[in-house]
């Protein structure tokens, strides 16, 4: 029959409706994902970036080399005021619990305030305790100023790791971080052997004359050039910062945008302003909170990884404290040749650093990649469900056990008195691997605080300058009752020991974080509603 057709063939009015309205769909959505552009995590340019990793890394050099190059005149400050070296030794302690304290009021400001001003506030206070300290001939006003000093120069641990995390993703962050790390390394390798030859030639006042002359080079070059970069107030480099901060860049930029006098500018323009606006009504001018810190300490997760990398950072100066009096007895070195031993050490710390966030950001990918994680190199990554802990800590028990091991062999090398290359070569493996467990550590508390990176810097600083300080105090007491070999024995068997809590913080890591995390969406939520 003419009239009978093929169901298959036959058009269903209502399927056919729909199908349209789907096709409508996936057309809109297709249009939307290429006509809006996914919003970059940063607008630097790649040499923009460059220029602010190397200005981050060399000032992460002038705390730890402000506290070794004063090292070699200890004794001539002694005679030049006539008192014994252990009072000498107190402008060492009071440096060294400043370089501790100061970041927790410094890293709370720069995540409110903006890098930048916090960044020129504390070099200025370094550069004009520097002054100071070359003029002064008073031995009570050298204990105070070297207070001064250190608040300035250990202002700036905090800052790099923080400018890191402003502009680069987790995907990329570890190798960002490195660098400034690896600065951070190269200052115990130049500040002894410079302090030396500074003081033998030209006397203890040029050691604060050579850093007036560095830091003020440095606030020269950072105060014109270098932009904002605290995402509170720039986000990814996009919105104009508050007009006292600004930069010769965003000087130019306007000027630039003013002669592209064209409608898509003009609205681009409007946009931007308007939202620098909404970002500085979210702001309230507050009194810096040190607390803060310390209420990063006692979450959990925090709590075990801080813990392992101060103990770390411990051996670490463990070893590097009494080099020069223990080369001194085995070797009968000078101070400058101890101080040209610091090198090996220095130099394995900034190579297993860089090695240790190159190798991070690899795992990042290859792990994104096998569960399938969206990996945005571009615009950030969204870590609440990422395994984040297995992929900064899956390989830290090997570099720890090493580097463990390394402290041991250090101290029976030492006690047979053998020839300075195996001491040397010890330097430059343990400084590899104790640093390379250091980055690891610090890349995963900078993914747990992506938002307070400058304030979980200060507060990992006051755990380990603490227990440093401690540790150093008592090594040259532990080494005479003990002999150099047991002595670092026991230091390495401890770190040997505390090597698990890697594989605690991978097991219940993420557990704890999404507490922390509905937790604070809790908070958040009754803050909302109270408005």
């Amino acid at each position: 029959m003419q009239n009978s057709m093929d169901p298959e063939k036959s058009v269903n009015p209502q399927r056919a409706v729909v199908t349209a309205i789907a096709t409508a769909e996936t057309i809109i959505a297709e249009q939307t994902t290429t006509t809006v552009p996914e919003a970059t995590y940063t607008v630097f340019s790649h040499r923009i970036k460059i220029f602010i990793i190397i200005m981050s890394a060399t000032s992460s050099l002038f705390s730890p080399v402000s506290s070794l190059i004063y090292l070699p005149a200890l004794n001539v400050l002694a005679n030049f005021y006539q008192v014994s070296v252990g009072h000498i030794n107190l402008s060492v302690t009071t440096y060294m619990i400043l370089q501790g304290l100061a970041p927790m009021f410094f890293g709370d400001m720069a995540d409110q305030m903006g890098r930048r001003p916090v960044y020129i506030l504390t070099l200025s206070i370094y550069l004009i305790a520097n002054i100071a300290l070359a003029l002064q001939s008073n031995y009570a006003a050298l204990l105070v100023l070297r207070a001064l000093q250190s608040t300035g120069s250990s202002g700036t641990i905090a800052l790099g790791n923080a400018v890191m995390a402003d502009i680069a993703t987790p995907a990329e962050r570890s190798g960002y971080i490195s660098y400034v790390q690896a600065g951070m390394m190269v200052g115990p390798a130049l500040a002894p052997t410079i302090g030396g030859l500074l003081t033998q030639f030209l006397g203890w006042r040029a050691l604060f004359w050579f850093l007036v002359i560095a830091s003020g080079i440095y606030l020269q070059i950072y105060i014109p050039f270098l932009p904002e970069t605290c995402r509170k107030i720039v986000e990814n480099g996009s919105i104009p910062p508050q007009d006292w901060n600004r930069t010769f860049w965003n000087f130019v930029e306007d000027r630039r945008n003013r002669r592209q006098r064209n409608g898509e500018v003009i609205d681009e323009l409007v946009q931007r302003q308007q939202r620098k606006h909404e970002l500085a009504a979210k702001r309230h001018l507050a009194i810096p909170n040190p607390l803060k810190a310390l209420l990063i300490i006692v979450e959990k997760d925090v709590a075990v990884i801080m813990l392992f990398t101060s103990l770390m950072v411990t051996g670490f100066y463990m070893i590097m404290v009494p080099i020069p009096s223990v080369f001194a007895n085995i070797y009968k070195f000078n101070q400058l040749k101890v101080g040209l031993c610091y090198i090996p050490f220095s130099a394995g710390s900034a190579i297993g650093t860089i090695a240790a966030g190159k190798f991070l950001d690899w795992n990042f990918r290859r792990v994104a990649i096998k569960i399938g994680h969206p990996l945005h190199l571009r615009r950030g990554d969204d870590l609440r469900h990422f395994p984040v802990e297995k992929v900064r800590l899956q390989v830290l028990w090997l570099p720890a056990l090493i580097g463990a091991a390394c402290i041991i062999a250090w101290g029976w090398v030492l006690a047979a008195k053998t020839s300075l290359v195996a001491p040397l070569i010890i330097l430059f493996i343990g400084g590899g691997t104790i640093s390379g467990t250091m980055a690891m550590q610090q890349a995963l508390l900078i993914d747990l605080y992506p938002h307070s990176p400058a304030t979980v810097t200060a507060a990992l600083n006051v755990c380990r300058c603490l227990l440093s300080a401690g540790g150093t105090s008592v090594i040259q007491y532990m080494i005479d009752a003990m002999g150099l070999g047991w002595c670092y024995t026991f230091v390495g068997l401890v770190l040997i020991v505390f090597t698990p809590l890697s594989a605690v913080i991978i097991k219940w890591g993420p557990k704890w974080r999404e507490e922390r995390f509905v937790r604070e969406e809790r908070k958040k939520q009754e803050r909302f509603n109270e408005e």
